[in-house]
């Protein structure tokens, strides 16, 4: 009588799962086919099985590549592919398994596909910082309204607000590197959890692989699956939520009211089916920034889950880490598709440069810089004339008098209120009211005086360069590491 199915076999072995671990398969194979090269390296296979295991590995790759590999799920992705290895290497396949558990299977397998998507992930924050750069150096010195509390403060430059988000997703890709060299070693050899007796090199497949060392304790190697996706997962929220902020910005910048920036017409048209009103024919919706606004919470909510998945586990391997997966590969999905189109939405966002300057100079948001420099000419202490200058906009504001109409005389008189004698004219504060000047006292560090800028300017072209060079190094690395396992695979299936 033939052995009755597993009845929850496709609720442990589900589509999802299926469909993920088959963008992986290349990198089990990767795997498998190292692990073969270190058994026959350590003596425990013969050449000859190690030949026949490996021819079968590179015909079992080219199926993939073809489109013509499938798991089966009565087995799951690393039975299938020993069945296969099986089918085509005969009794040689038997020894594909030897020292190597499913779950240092998986683990090494997971760590390599993160891996690569992790570098893929990098470079489209380097794409987006070239935008953000480029947007701040064409607008090192367009004047814009800054906020604080959603309410005018002070003014800044639409260069300055760039760089801030520029510096921000910058320090994002420290917490990659972070992760990327936190989990940069090989879990392959420490079987089920606790090691083996066969006498296996675990440098020599991490060597092969790409890492920088072995992940030296079995048990914490296997009882940290889904802790790479947890870190990983911390750096998405990490880039999502700078980019939420940025398009809550951009949305705000982008209404009536504000007018101070416009979408291109590839991110938002009037009477579009998607980004135009069904009704309202004067609409231009900013979909587009709504969406990406709203990946933070749903990334933020993918690694809140996967650490309450791995909140109860004890030690060892434990199936419901197999779930973590879906999580980590959500995060990447939305993430990267946040990110590469924030970089259309850079490159042709258009600035109201005039509205701006409008809204800067009609906004109250030069009174500071007011105080500011009557304080540096009188020499009087700032906050007696931040009560000085306070009482004179308080009055202009409620009379709905601009502040360009102030004039010296009614400051002098305020200040004689208080029993504080001043002299300063008309024309001073004429052009402690410009914005261009007041922008370019600014020199401190970080500032928006344009040789200031200029200098931040040139410095982010330099960490670009330095951040696409430390990329192309670790992708280098790992691809020197494949090219080499090819290269040992050929040579000893020539022998």
């Amino acid at each position: 009588m033939d052995k009755p199915k597993l009845q929850t076999a496709s609720f442990i072995v589900s589509q999802t799962q299926m469909d993920l671990d088959m963008e992986m398969t290349v990198f089990d194979v990767w795997a498998t086919k190292v692990h073969v090269l270190m058994l026959l390296e350590t003596g425990i296979i013969t050449k000859e099985s190690a030949k026949k295991c490996l021819k079968a590995l590179l015909e079992i790759e080219k199926e993939i590549s073809d489109g013509k590999f499938s798991i089966n799920p009565e087995k799951g992705a690393q039975l299938t592919l020993e069945a296969k290895i099986l089918e085509k290497a005969g009794d040689a396949g038997y020894s594909v398994h030897t020292g190597r558990s499913r779950n240092d299977q998986i683990m090494v397998t997971e760590l390599l596909y993160l891996r690569e998507k992790m570098f893929i992930f990098y470079e489209e924050v380097i794409f987006l910082l070239e935008s953000m750069q480029k947007l701040a150096s064409a607008h090192r010195q367009t004047v814009m309204p800054g906020y604080t509390h959603m309410q005018p403060g002070k003014i800044t430059t639409v260069g300055q607000w760039a760089m801030a988000y520029f510096n921000a997703f910058l320090r994002s890709l420290e917490t990659v590197k972070f992760y990327l060299n936190q989990y940069d070693m090989n879990p392959l050899g420490a079987c089920e959890s606790y090691g083996t007796s066969w006498t296996l090199d675990r440098e020599f497949t991490g060597r092969y692989l790409g890492f920088a060392k072995a992940w030296e304790i079995p048990q914490d190697a296997i009882a940290s699956r889904g802790f790479v996706q947890l870190g990983y997962l911390n750096v998405l929220s990490e880039v999502s939520l700078i980019a939420s902020k940025l398009n809550e910005d951009l949305i705000l910048f982008n209404t009536y009211e504000y007018g101070m920036v416009e979408l291109g017409d590839d991110i938002a048209q009037r009477m579009h089916p998607i980004t135009g009103s069904s009704v309202m024919a004067q609409k231009k919706n900013p979909d587009v920034l709504e969406i990406i606004r709203s990946t933070a919470p749903q990334v933020i909510g993918s690694w809140a889950i996967v650490a309450n998945i791995l909140s109860s586990l004890p030690m060892g391997y434990n199936r419901d880490t197999r779930e973590t997966k879906e999580y980590i590969n959500l995060g990447f999905q939305k993430t990267t598709a946040t990110i590469k189109t924030l970089q259309k939405v850079i490159n042709s966002l258009q600035i109201n440069d005039k509205r701006m300057l409008e809204l800067a100079t009609s906004n109250y948001s030069l009174t500071t810089d007011l105080a500011d420099f009557i304080s540096q000419k009188t020499k009087v202490g700032y906050r007696l004339i931040y009560k000085i200058v306070g009482g004179v906009v308080d009055e202009a504001m409620i009379k709905g008098q601009p502040l360009s109409q102030l004039t010296a005389l009614e400051i002098i008189q305020k200040a004689l209120e208080l029993g504080i004698k001043m002299t300063i004219s008309d024309e001073e504060i004429k052009q402690a009211l410009d914005p261009k000047l007041v922008i370019e006292k600014r020199k401190n560090i970080g500032g928006s005086n344009s040789e200031v800028m200029k200098k931040l300017l040139d410095q982010a072209l330099l960490n670009i360069k330095a951040e696409r060079s430390w990329l192309l190094k670790k992708q280098e690395d790992v691809k020197k590491a494949h090219q080499k396992t090819e290269s040992l695979v050929k040579r000893i299936i020539k022998e």
